[in-house]
């Protein structure tokens, strides 16, 4: 090699590690020879390449922490939010969408590929970053509630999110709460403003009126995360249209790849399909067994499942969640009167054949209408948001939150909330029925003590005396089986008018079982709230008008929770260094 040729590899050799240097790179062999830049890490794990390696895995972890901002949700899981051609994402640290990310932008500041063992090691240090550096933001599904403010993740490719307070509605770009993705879910359409959420029914075949204001009152209902809601439950004979209506709410609400879901073979697969749905839809059921309803009942009100971690000993993953939920099938598919309790029962009819469609010509309707049922949603649940303060009810129902809910929802279509307890309260009626029907212990008892009028004694005594000649299935044998029965049905034996009290009298605990008048629950709002002109209970219309004049009463909260114009959020420049979400909005006390 001449004088002139060393001294131009070495002016090559000394510029390309200036330029690795400020990105915090390694020389790659190709350049140290003199050749051509190509990938440094081709996978080998010979000696010689780890130093390689870890300068790499140096690299990544400050490219990281430049471009993203870490943190860790109450799961104690590391997430980073990304900036990328102006879109901010949530991203989890251990799921492949970082990855590839992370990947991508080492490539794209380097034009190096980083290998799998470096890209793990800087994955294990930003989770410990993320975990014992960042700060602790509470991630949701699908819909968010902070401030008396509803959040609805769209899922869509721009990561956009809907703001709805008691003034309306609209779609932001960065918003400023947070949202754990999964990969089934699917985006909501676009809303339209203009449409009524009652025009939904023209596309359903819920025949009863009642039925009908429940499943609107449900479907706003969705968007209050926090409140326990019972589960549509839709039965009747085959092509009654089952499927295809809850497929219809859900698409309106958690549109998913998996539009159903089953309930799995264990525990810890209902606790995953719970978790990662924002509204499960559990279709053609024929039996819920024990140990899912049990499951169920939690979901509805509120509960969390634990599960070893694998791979470890004692590290747990803690699932935690609130669900609205559908369900459907031939027939009820639980009588057990804790989940009952917890459902909403909607009968539906066989279609007739001049009024089927087939499924491509329903779902083409049904789809050019979404846009405007989706707007007119968001429509309802601002005007529930703008009503809820007011609705103050006499008489707490079974599931009070989701009641409340519906009376405002009630409220602003006109009907009343007045109207929606009664209905509410009818469909309580309803539950009770279904279990005297479907269980002959309670059958038995409601007989008796409605011949009796009251009775006093042991639970051994009233096995005697309720128990029939032929002994139907599951009957108990022995007085603490009757006793364990009797603690199951009393919500419901009191719902038939019968109450239950116990009281020990020496050795022995003795009951008694009288028949009581009950009062109807009413709801009770100022007189001039109730007052609705021309409004007839046999006859439910509804106004056209939606909530385009409404009093702005959070004008303060909604102006607060808009993206700051800052720097934090200006993307004009075409850098996507770090988008400064946590800091603004842990500042304000949103997330």
């Amino acid at each position: 090699m001449s004088k002139n040729q060393f001294s131009a590899l070495e002016d090559r050799t000394a510029a390309a590690l200036e330029k690795l240097d400020a990105v915090g790179g390694v020389l790659s062999p190709s350049l140290a020879s003199g050749g051509t830049d190509r990938p440094a890490d081709d996978g080998n794990d010979d000696d010689d390449d780890k130093p390689a390696k870890q300068s790499t895995a140096n690299a990544l972890i400050e490219m990281a922490v430049k471009h993203c901002d870490l943190f860790h949700d109450e799961r104690n899981d590391g997430y980073a939010v990304t900036t990328h051609k102006g879109i901010r994402r949530t991203l989890k640290l251990r799921g492949r969408e970082f990855r590839r990310w992370l990947a991508g932008l080492y490539y794209a500041e380097t034009e190096r590929a980083a290998n799998n063992e470096a890209i793990s090691t800087a994955l294990s240090v930003l989770e410990a970053k993320a975990t014992f550096d960042g700060r602790m933001l509470e991630l949701s599904n699908r819909f968010a509630m902070r401030e008396g403010v509803i959040y609805l993740d769209v899922a869509d490719d721009k990561w956009r999110v809907i703001e709805v307070t008691a003034d309306g509605w609209e779609v932001l770009n960065k918003p400023p709460v947070l949202f754990r993705r999964y990969s089934h879910q699917q985006a909501l359409p676009d809303p339209v403003k203009g449409g009524k959420l009652s025009d939904l029914h023209k596309h359903l075949a819920i025949k009863s009126d009642d039925d009908r204001m429940l499943a609107e009152a449900w479907l706003v209902a969705c968007a209050f995360p926090d409140i326990p809601r019972p589960a549509p439950t839709f039965h009747g004979p085959q092509g009654a249209s089952k499927t295809t209506t809850a497929r219809v709410l859900k698409s309106l609400t958690d549109p998913s790849l998996t539009e159903s879901i089953d309930l799995g073979k264990s525990p810890a697969d209902l606790a995953q399909n719970l978790d990662h749905h924002g509204v499960p839809c559990f279709d053609n059921l024929t039996r819920i067994p024990g140990w899912a309803a049990d499951l169920l009942c939690r979901a509805v009100t509120g509960g969390a499942f634990s599960k070893r971690e694998l791979y470890s000993d004692d590290s747990d993953i803690i699932l935690s969640f609130k669900r609205a939920m559908i369900f459907t099938g031939i027939n009820i598919p639980t009588h057990a009167p804790d989940l009952l309790d917890r459902l909403l029962l909607v009968e539906l009819e066989r279609i007739s054949p001049d009024n089927r469609m087939d499924e491509s010509s329903f779902w083409a309707r049904f789809n050019a209408d979404k846009p405007m049922l989706f707007g007119a949603l968001l429509d309802a649940i601002a005007g529930t948001l703008k009503h809820l303060p007011m609705v103050k009810l006499n008489r707490m129902p079974r599931m009070a939150d989701f009641a409340k809910i519906a009376c405002a929802y009630a409220e602003y279509t006109g009907v009343g909330a007045e109207r929606m307890l009664d209905i509410i309260m009818s469909h309580t009626s309803r539950q009770t029925q279904e279990v005297l029907d479907a269980d002959p212990v309670a059958t038995a008892i409601r007989d008796f003590i409605h011949k009796r009028g009251t009775w006093t004694g042991t639970a051994a005594e009233l096995l005697g005396l309720i128990t029939p000649a032929s002994k139907p299935e599951n009957w108990p044998k022995q007085a603490n089986a009757l006793t364990r029965k009797i603690n199951v049905l009393h919500a419901t034996l009191n719902e038939c008018g019968i109450s239950v009290r116990r009281d020990r009298a020496g050795t022995s605990r003795n009951m008694t079982l009288e028949s009581s008048a009950e009062t109807s629950s009413l709801s009770s709002l100022p007189p001039q709230a109730n007052k609705h002109a021309g409004f007839d209970d046999d006859d439910i219309s509804r106004p056209s008008s939606q909530v385009s004049s409404q009093t702005k009463t959070s004008s303060q909260v909604s102006s607060r929770l808009k993206p700051s114009t800052g720097a934090g959020y200006d993307d004009s420049d075409g850098n996507d260094d770090k988008s400064g979400l946590l800091s603004d909005a842990v500042a304000e006390g949103v997330i």
